[in-house]
């Protein structure tokens, strides 16, 4: 009974740390990425995310709120996800203490995977810069078309490197690897 609370207790952790974690990441990510466009936040981003009502409105709030505001609701969902699945994964661990180790490290993977995907999204932009705004209907002009789609294709790539960090992350889970 008493290891089970002990797994319990491990797997909300893993749970909160995991959302703790991939809001810190998602807040750094918007910070840096609006220094390369903030066009991106203030034409596209802050209206997704109900900061502005109207995409033709300049921003004249808070930056440092937004920002906050963004990175935390467009990153706490996946690493509440993140957080269940490694925790379940976890539960084949006897011990709670080594289910909660064994599930940060691949909570590291995860992380590692989506930075890493972040820096060549980021690269390949930076090598194939483009000023043509593709697959966009957007009601506006982009004024910085290469460095708003930089900040897209950052974007892209980390997602996409969340959800392969996810997988690789899961399979160190059940094969213990690391």
């Amino acid at each position: 009974r008493t290891r089970h609370l002990k797994k319990l207790g491990a797997f909300i952790l893993i749970v909160f740390i995991s959302i703790t974690l991939s809001v810190v990441y998602g807040v750094a990510h918007d910070f840096i990425t609006s220094k390369i466009s903030p066009e991106f936040y203030t034409k596209l981003t802050f209206y997704n995310f109900g900061i502005l009502d109207d995409y033709e409105r300049e921003f004249s709030g808070n930056w440092t709120f937004a920002l906050v505001w963004v990175g935390f609701f467009s990153t706490w969902w996946f690493g509440f996800l993140t957080g269940i699945v490694l925790g379940i994964f976890g539960l084949k661990y006897s011990d709670g203490q080594i289910m909660l180790n064994k599930s940060l490290k691949s909570l590291i993977i995860v992380i590692g995977i989506a930075i890493l995907f972040g820096f060549v999204g980021f690269g390949i932009a930076e090598l194939f810069p483009s000023e043509t705004i593709t697959n966009y209907n957007f009601p506006f002009e982009i004024e910085h078309k290469a460095e708003f789609n930089k900040v897209a294709k950052i974007h892209n790539f980390s997602y996409f490197g969340g959800i392969v960090g996810l997988i690789i992350g899961t399979l160190n889970q059940i094969k213990n690897w690391w």
